[in-house]
């Protein structure tokens, strides 16, 4: 068995024979793509996203509240339930293609305190 793949080897190397690699193919764009947000770290008042690019498409955010207050988490149209520290929620949202899709959390006051930025939608 060792003899035919070295044998092989050396014949298509000698030959000039081009082997076929398979390659893996890139995500596509209808698979869905999941985005883990930690709310209330590393500050109470500022949002930790694992992705700051996301593909278009479904995207689901899995939102967890290390905080000490309550929080919750809006991107387009669709708002979290408010969240106790410790809690955790899925939040499945549906983007196109943009520059900039802005979240925030929509508590009095969490956003103008930091709670606010952006993810890019390719």
């Amino acid at each position: 068995m060792i003899r035919r793949i070295t044998s092989f080897a050396v014949l298509a190397a000698v030959a000039g024979v081009v082997v076929a690699v398979p390659v893996l193919a890139a995500p596509s764009a209808t698979q869905a793509t999941t985005v883990i947000v930690t709310v209330g770290k590393p500050s109470e008042f500022k949002f930790t996203l694992s992705k700051k690019i996301v593909p278009a498409g479904t995207v689901t955010f899995k939102l967890t509240n290390k905080g000490k207050i309550d929080h919750n988490f809006k991107i387009g149209a669709k708002v979290s339930k408010k969240l106790k520290p410790g809690q955790s929620t899925i939040l499945v949202v549906t983007l196109k293609k943009a520059p900039a899709v802005a979240f925030l959390c929509t508590l009095p006051g969490h956003a103008p305190a930091g709670m606010k930025g952006a993810i890019k939608v390719t």
